[in-house]
């Protein structure tokens, strides 16, 4: 059942992807995309690389803070694992995973892993949220936007935000209010037997959050600086501070879990937010291929870590 829902899920990013490039025509993306200059490609994967070992650093401190001495190599290759496996599941929650590759390669129990990863996943589900009301205001202020777009990407805001609350709650607030509620939640209703470990480990990480914040604030910058360099590949004028401020608002189609990743969702949302800046929808939809590419390249390191970790 399990398989048939992610098969389902794909055929959707497929069909959103193969609408889009019917609407634009094949032969004019692949015109815009042998124009790519490999020299702001290969740096934008570098940012997005840089990205990563910082996003390691912050499971790395936070393992750390709850008792667990491992080698940053370990737990860097378990992150990437994580992000391969989320690069291929709807909503990205493949990357909920990591805490089982961590126990693989460290030994480490997986709801301490869990701990690490799921309250600072809500911290940045708020934060993101906080980009993207920014965005929107700064694009409302700046350019003339349809208001269809502001209602729905406010919509959208509002779900990601209340799911990084649930998430925090989960982490921080009463043991028994919260087995109530993982109990009802498909793949977390298994850590409700190891509850206590969970929340333990939860309140050490809380007091690490101004150095969850400043990690996240540096990562960030470098996935700005990623979406900066893509652009400057294909010959997108934006500036950087306007990238800045559209990657978290784009980003969040990536967790909406009707296809792997935001796949054809994302697309979608760059080729319409691009449109504002008056970038045509060929270059859009060229600028969401190279962002996937590169992504997947980087995400790459980790496959191996995937193949070798237990079922």
């Amino acid at each position: 059942m399990k398989k048939l829902h992610l098969f389902i899920q794909i055929i959707i990013g497929i069909s959103i992807i193969a609408f889009i490039l019917n609407k634009l025509g094949l032969h004019e993306v692949f015109i815009v995309l042998k124009k790519t200059d490999m020299f702001y490609f290969v740096l934008a994967c570098l940012s997005y690389l840089f990205l990563n070992l910082i996003l390691a650093s912050r499971l790395s401190y936070l393992l750390t803070k709850t008792g667990h001495e491992i080698k940053f190599r370990d737990v860097f290759l378990s992150h990437m694992g994580g992000m391969i496996i989320g690069d291929l599941t709807p909503g990205r929650s493949g990357y909920f995973l990591t805490p089982s590759i961590l126990k693989k390669k460290a030994g480490i129990p997986i709801t301490e892993g869990m701990a690490c990863i799921f309250a600072p996943q809500g911290i940045e589900f708020i934060l993101k949220v906080a980009g993207a009301i920014a965005a929107i205001i700064y694009l409302s202020y700046y350019l003339n936007i349809e208001k269809n777009f502001i209602i729905y990407s406010g919509i959208g805001s509002v779900i990601l935000l209340i799911v990084g609350i649930l998430m925090l709650l989960v982490s921080w607030n009463n043991e028994k209010m919260t087995s109530k509620f993982l109990g009802k939640i498909p793949f977390l209703n298994k850590f409700t037997g190891n509850l206590s470990s969970f929340k333990d480990r939860s309140i050490l990480i809380k007091n690490s959050l101004n150095m969850i914040l400043m990690l996240y604030l540096i990562g960030w910058l470098f996935a700005a600086l990623q979406w900066y360099l893509l652009g400057k590949a294909i010959g997108i004028d934006i500036s950087f501070f306007s990238f800045f401020l559209l990657h978290p608002l784009i980003t969040i189609l990536m967790f909406v879990p009707l296809s792997p990743a935001g796949l054809g969702l994302m697309e979608g949302g760059i080729i319409l937010v691009f449109s504002f800046f008056g970038v045509s929808p060929a270059l859009g939809m060229v600028f969401s291929v190279l962002v996937r590419i590169s992504i997947l390249v980087v995400d790459l390191i980790g496959l191996k870590t995937v193949i070798t970790a237990p079922r």
